[in-house]
């Protein structure tokens, strides 16, 4: 019992620790977006369609990958997803080229699309049914998004003082990481592995079809949707403001620093409150802070710079709670649904980015983050189904 419990650990460590840095490539250019649209010549409806595209395409193949990975034995996709994000995203901001950019941005985002939902069903699965599933899976995600957090920080140092090409220093960290992984995680244990012949698209229809999925689905996209608009457009309002580029990276850092506190006090939150208020509790608190924030930014920037970092803190709270809800709904498919609530949701929320580029650009940024809050808020009213209160009460 001691092996196992301590393999188990062994286990969780190591993929938080590649969670860890592949969130970090995933972030890495955000707050660079700003220098590639100088760069290119570019629009910010150009620059905005490009990562929304990245974003969808890499974001809607999770579930496929998890799909396959729910039948691998071998921890492939966790090594090379991890290879790939460390290889290419690096590559991203030194050609001249939009075309190359965008290109270089798909396949980094691909390696983050393969790695996730394959790690994120492993975390269930090292557990075998542990009743503090909650506890350990907020660990992951918590520790995914603080690499989530100090890409932002790192890549706008670098650039900031060696220019872009320091970048390629943290392609061989990432390299050595996955190698370090393949040792470090333990192999996928044979009972674990879904052998049925079950059609893919079968598996999506029943996901999609159902009133509790949708919910959760839902709750999701609204969430990254806010975690992505919010942490692509404040860097512009803050650079109108006369932040520098190392400043900008500073503050989106510590707005997802406080996304992984967030997640790894969540599970302490829940039981003292319950699932369901913890989502609407992460819903309800966004609007005010945004609106604090936005009137506040020109007379008072560093009171103002401090509420759009707590804001982090509530936009993140409610996400470990509602993958484990869906994970212990599709215990036979815990990849495949792993993709949906990360990748898939992720990717519907960046395809917000296209439109609200061109509101932004016709209206100001301010809008389009009220928007997004306004969302999540009415989310938090009617987002959760009556079915899936039940689901809370008995596997949360």
């Amino acid at each position: 019992m001691t092996e196992t419990l301590t393999a188990n650990k062994k286990a969780i460590f190591g993929l938080s620790m590649g969670h860890f840095m592949v969130d970090l490539y995933a972030s890495a250019l955000i707050p660079l977006y700003p220098f590639l649209t100088s760069k290119l010549g570019i629009k910010l409806s150009t620059i905005s369609l490009i990562i929304a595209c990245g974003h969808l395409f890499s974001s809607m193949m999770q579930p496929l990958f998890g799909f396959f990975a729910d039948r691998m034995h071998h921890r492939t996709f966790m090594v090379w997803g991890l290879i790939m994000g460390a290889i290419f995203i690096p590559l991203t901001v030194v050609v001249d080229k939009t075309w190359i950019m965008a290109l270089f941005l798909l396949l980094g985002m691909c390696g983050n699309a393969l790695f996730h939902p394959q790690v994120t069903s492993l975390v269930n699965t090292f557990n075998f049914n542990n009743p503090n599933l909650s506890k350990y899976m907020g660990a992951f995600m918590g520790l995914g998004t603080i690499g989530y957090a100090l890409g932002p920080v790192l890549s706008s140092t670098l650039v900031d003082n060696f220019g872009v090409y320091s970048l390629s220093y943290v392609t061989v960290l990432g390299v050595s990481t996955a190698l370090i992984l393949y040792f470090q995680v333990p192999k996928i244990p044979a009972s674990t592995i879904n052998k049925a012949k079950e059609n893919f698209f079968n598996i999506m229809k029943e996901i999609l079809k159902k009133k509790t999925y949708l919910s959760l689905i839902w709750i999701a996209i609204v969430k990254s949707g806010m975690s992505i608009s919010f942490g692509t457009y404040a860097p512009f309002m803050l650079k109108e403001r006369g932040f520098t580029l190392s400043q900008i990276g500073i503050i989106v850092s510590l707005f997802f620093i406080l996304s992984g506190v967030s997640m790894l006090t969540s599970s302490k939150i829940e039981k003292k409150i319950g699932a369901e208020n913890i989502i609407k509790l992460s819903f309800w608190t966004v609007l005010p802070l945004i609106l604090l924030f936005i009137h506040t930014l020109d007379k008072f920037p560093l009171f103002a710079v401090a509420i759009f970092i707590l804001t982090g803190y509530f936009t993140f709270l409610s996400v470990s709670v509602t993958i484990v809800a869906a994970q212990n709904l599709m215990k036979e498919h815990k990849g495949v649904i792993s993709g949906v609530m990360q990748g898939f949701s992720w990717g519907i929320g960046a395809l917000s980015l296209a439109p609200l580029g061109y509101i932004g650009e016709i209206f100001g940024i301010d809008k389009v983050m009220i928007l997004m809050a306004l969302l999540a808020f009415f989310t938090g009213f009617f987002g959760i189904t009556k079915d899936l209160k039940q689901v809370f009460k008995e596997c949360v």
